[in-house]
């Protein structure tokens, strides 16, 4: 199964380094946010409720896939001691993961159950159409996304932590990145993959930041 994570959560967590790595990552994404409001891991499970304290873990968890410390990754580690036990497809997925940043898409032409167009917000790259089932049901034409489209031999599909962004969380994003960037105003936000991947967290908290108030203080 292509997004069945549990023997590499095993062998990261065989591990105290790696373990308390991916810790440190999940939190680069969830304390900025939890320490504004005040908030523990119990809050935002009971505030946001399922499936988001799963999702966000899991924006923490793709990063981290991503992360090199030093000339180690955690990919490339899993894949050349146990990638004999995965399938073909299982091994590609996650070095796709690896390589790919996240990034902020625009929906369009959503077929529900199996397939929507996605548009970089952020990079200069054609419409990608890409495969996928319970996302379509939810999501519509000019909703915007952050997630990682994933290269699956002949066709695309996205990763597991997706996250619907309102006006205001795109805002705070663009602003977030701009701040991390170094960007002026009249700047044009044209992140690299390397800056992508430097500002993960940023997605993260810019969703967070819009999020838990609406759940604190529901109108």
């Amino acid at each position: 199964m292509r997004n069945d994570i549990s023997d590499l959560l095993g062998f990261i967590g065989q591990d105290d380094v790696w373990r308390d790595r991916l810790q440190d990552v999940v939190a680069e994404h969830l304390m900025p946010a939890l320490e504004e409001f005040e908030l523990d891991d119990d809050d935002l499970s009971e505030l946001l409720g399922e499936p988001w304290p799963g999702v966000l873990w899991g924006c923490g968890f793709e990063d981290f896939l991503g992360r090199w410390y030093g000339e180690e990754n955690i990919v490339d580690l899993y894949l050349k001691r146990r990638g004999w036990k995965e399938a073909a497809l299982n091994r590609d997925y996650f070095a796709a993961l690896r390589d790919t940043p996240v990034s902020l898409y625009e929906v369009s032409d959503v077929k529900s159950g199996t397939s929507m167009v996605l548009r970089d917000l952020l990079g200069g790259a054609e419409p990608v159409t890409v495969l996928e089932q319970s996302a379509t049901r939810s999501l519509k034409k000019w909703d915007r996304i952050a997630v990682r489209i994933v290269a699956e031999r002949d066709r695309h599909v996205i990763s597991g932590a997706l996250l619907a962004f309102s006006a205001d969380a795109v805002e705070l994003l663009s602003d977030g990145l701009r701040g991390a960037l170094k960007l002026k105003k009249r700047d044009a936000l044209r992140p690299t993959t390397d800056q992508l991947r430097a500002c993960t967290p940023v997605f993260t908290s810019a969703w967070l930041f819009t999020a838990l108030p609406r759940a604190m203080l529901p109108p």
